[in-house]
């Protein structure tokens, strides 16, 4: 029983620390999964008696878990985005999904191929898992509510967050072509218009507009039932409901859920004769399970760090994660941007801020189930947590400074022309 207690008084001292971790984050401009990384550390040392990863985690139980974190944040992601944002404002988020995107997935399948030496499955699907940005991990660079936006409409936090939301979905096809590849055999082999068609196309149509029907009759039925039976609720777990209930009910339909929890959120949060003040309630529910869940796999990660994760690539897996984050990353935002009229300092603050996190480790353990005999299975694991170590530190210790000052100079134009700047 007293190793009952340790575990509890251990969970218990992490979220009470995370009660406080957004304004000590403020305050001191760092983001809060450094320090939750930090007490991984502190708790994994002190020998905290759970289950720590040793250090690969179960690719079953691993999958699962990050599939719950990752959803549950695209639905956030999805009720944060209100009206504000024209069409003329997508775009962004656009090219960073169908430009950006793309060109990491080449330069990493390219430099897996020539500098790692992986197969090409592997080569493959580590282009894949590392495509998505996260949207756990970056609350700090995304935005808040929009019924509490009011005094700054970002550019950047706007396409990080759109981003996010769309491109974790959109990752999917391409781990389907490493799975299929590695299950086929070879290139040659490899059914190639069936993936499109199938993979892409099908399951891509799917899960938009499975999610923007869902959206939209909840919407619907929230005012509906109210306006004539007088029949209404205020529970904020309605989006968590939601969230469950797109994810699967679309996955069932062959569609891709993670794009139909994104925009059933996105939908719902445009019905605009449901209550501003209960979507609201419905992000704030959503958001607080999500930083419950996020302690706890932060946590985990910073124990299989220190159980030796990193241990399992050499040098040149090192600099790939160096240069995926600080090179490849930045400069595919850049060139995808070219014709957007906007400053090279805007411009550069979205490519930088390309974080990688949890939906990278969910494709990875969601290909290793759907089939066992990829190679450089452990390289991969250590590789993608380099990465996602590297992006924690990076754009933590450097999101919360830069969001700030776009925020001050937004202000500042704001006053000198007295009007809101425009998108």
């Amino acid at each position: 029983m007293k190793e009952h207690y340790w575990i509890l008084a251990g969970i218990g001292f992490t979220t009470l620390i995370m009660a406080w971790l957004p304004s000590i984050s403020k305050r001191i401009k760092i983001s809060g999964p450094i320090i939750l990384l930090l007490i991984g550390f502190l708790l994994f040392a002190l020998g905290l008696p759970i289950g720590w990863p040793d250090p690969i985690w179960a690719d079953k139980g691993l999958m699962y878990f990050s599939e719950m974190i990752v959803i549950i944040s695209l639905m956030g992601a999805g009720l944060k985005i209100g009206n504000n944002y024209s069409f003329k404002a997508w775009k962004r988020p656009f090219l960073l999904v169908f430009l950006t995107m793309p060109l990491c997935i080449i330069s990493a399948y390219f430099l897996g191929q020539n500098f790692l030496y992986l197969s090409v499955p592997s080569s493959l699907l580590l282009a894949a898992v590392l495509a998505p940005t996260d949207p756990v991990l970056a609350a700090e660079t995304q935005l808040d509510d929009p019924e509490r936006e009011k005094e700054y409409k970002g550019k950047i936090r706007f396409a990080l967050t759109a981003e996010a939301g769309l491109n974790d979905g959109l990752a999917f096809p391409f781990t389907y072509m490493a799975v299929l590849v590695a299950q086929a055999g070879s290139w040659a082999a490899f059914d190639f218009s069936d993936w499109v068609l199938d993979k892409f196309f099908l399951k891509i149509i799917i899960g938009t507009i499975a999610g923007f029907a869902i959206g939209r009759s909840i919407g619907f039925l929230l005012d509906r039932v109210h306006k004539y039976t007088g029949i209404k609720t205020f529970d904020g777990f309605l989006a968590l409901s939601l969230t469950l209930f797109s994810y699967g009910a679309t996955e069932l339909i062959h569609g891709y859920g993670f794009l139909a929890v994104f925009f059933t959120g996105l939908s719902l949060r445009h019905y605009e004769k449901v209550s501003g003040d209960y979507k609201t309630k419905m992000h704030d529910f959503i958001h607080e399970v999500e930083r419950l869940l996020l302690v706890v796999w932060i946590i985990l990660f910073g124990a299989s760090i220190m159980n030796g994760m990193l241990s399992l690539t050499d040098w040149k897996g090192i600099v790939f994660a160096f240069a995926f984050v600080l090179i490849i990353r930045p400069i595919a935002g850049i060139i995808s941007m070219i014709g957007i009229k906007d400053s090279f300092k805007n411009k550069l603050a979205i490519s930088f801020l390309g974080i990688k996190g949890i939906g990278s480790v969910f494709y990875l353990s969601w290909a290793f189930v759907e089939f066992e005999g990829f190679e450089h299975k452990n390289e991969l694991y250590a590789i993608t947590a380099y990465i996602i170590l590297i992006s924690v530190v990076l754009h933590g210790l450097t999101a919360p400074s830069i969001i700030e000052y776009f925020k001050r100079k937004t202000e500042q134009n704001e006053n000198e022309s007295g009007e809101t700047p425009k998108e």
